[in-house]
């Protein structure tokens, strides 16, 4: 029977001093996240500019997040199958350019795109006509898509390298001249030049566009970022791959 008393207040000491070093602990604990807090406080109050500092942070993840809300609503840009772009279709980056013929920037940038994206074999920028600079760039627009319609992909690349190079003015008489290099029967691409098809690109184009706020060529689409005028290769590019 004392063995048994003996045993049970044995437990108990070690029961109670089991709570006690609880109690020590969090009596620690809330000393210590005082201390902290005072610290942190401290901290702040000499370094008020760290405030501004994470609210720029907050406003550039909030903005990132927003402008990845409103792409994916136009997911199809990199679901699409690739029509006329630089660099490898299946490459695991896609940007979409968006681009008028009588774009000077555009046709400045082009030759820094397509060194980017040689040296860089994981992008690939897609190209799609926004036809907003005068009413030749739609005809050229809707010249170059008939010619897709007719002939296919590789018809479409070499009449839209010509209509890049073309000085002249954006009309029919260049479409047509344009067409026969290449083996084409213009009058054949002018109803289609007008068809449901081109319509319904353009305007897609358009329409994404003006959600996307983008106002101006060249105008550039990636899956967490929308630019638009021209821009530095390097800063482009380190957004574009750094998603």
């Amino acid at each position: 029977m004392q063995d048994g008393v003996k045993t049970a207040k044995g437990q108990g000491m070690r029961v109670s001093g089991w709570v006690f070093g609880l109690a020590l602990a969090g009596a620690a604990a809330q000393a210590h996240e005082a201390d902290l807090d005072a610290h942190i406080r401290g901290y702040i109050l000499n370094h008020p500019e760290i405030i501004l500092e994470a609210m720029e942070l907050l406003a550039t993840r909030e903005k990132t997040a927003a402008v990845a809300a409103q792409v994916a609503e136009h997911s199809y840009f990199f679901a699409d199958d690739p029509r006329l772009g630089m660099g490898a279709p299946d490459a695991p980056v896609r940007v979409v350019e968006f681009f008028d013929y009588r774009c000077a920037p555009c046709k400045a940038m082009h030759p820094e795109l397509n060194a980017l994206v040689d040296e860089t074999p994981d992008l690939r920028i897609e190209m799609r006509q926004l036809p907003i600079l005068s009413p030749g760039s739609e005809r050229a627009a809707r010249f170059a898509l008939a010619v897709y319609e007719v002939a296919g992909a590789d018809a479409y690349a070499a009449v839209h390298e010509k209509l890049w190079a073309l000085k002249g003015p954006l009309r029919a008489m260049s479409f047509e001249k344009i067409a026969t290099e290449e083996g084409l029967e213009y009058a054949t691409l002018e109803p289609v030049m007008e068809s449901a098809a081109v319509s319904a690109r353009i305007d897609t184009n358009r329409d994404a566009a003006i959600a996307l706020g983008i106002l101006g060529t060249p105008g550039f689409v990636a899956p967490t970022d929308v630019s638009y005028g021209v821009g530095e290769i390097d800063d482009l590019a380190d957004r574009w791959l750094s998603r």
